[in-house]
C-alpha cells in the first residue's frame, strides 16, 4: 500500500487535537481527584502518546 504525504494544515490539526486531549484530561482529572499531580502526569502521557504516534507516522511515511 502506498501512501501519499500529508499536508502541514492536517499536522497542525493533529497537534491541535494533541493539545486538546492533554488540556481535557489534565482538567477532566483535577476534577475527579483535586489531585495536581496525578492531572499532569496523566495529561502528560495522553499529550505525549498522541504526538508520538503521530511523529512515528511521519517517519513512516503515513502521515
Amino acid at each position: 500500500m502506498t501512501y501519499a504525504p500529508v499536508s502541514w494544515l492536517n499536522r497542525i490539526s493533529a497537534i491541535g487535537l494533541a493539545v486538546a486531549a492533554t488540556c481535557l484530561s489534565y482538567a477532566g482529572f483535577v476534577h475527579m481527584f483535586g489531585n495536581g499531580t496525578l492531572a499532569c502526569f496523566v495529561a502528560a502521557v495522553i499529550g505525549g502518546g498522541i504526538v508520538g504516534r503521530m511523529q512515528r507516522a511521519a517517519r513512516e511515511g503515513r502521515a
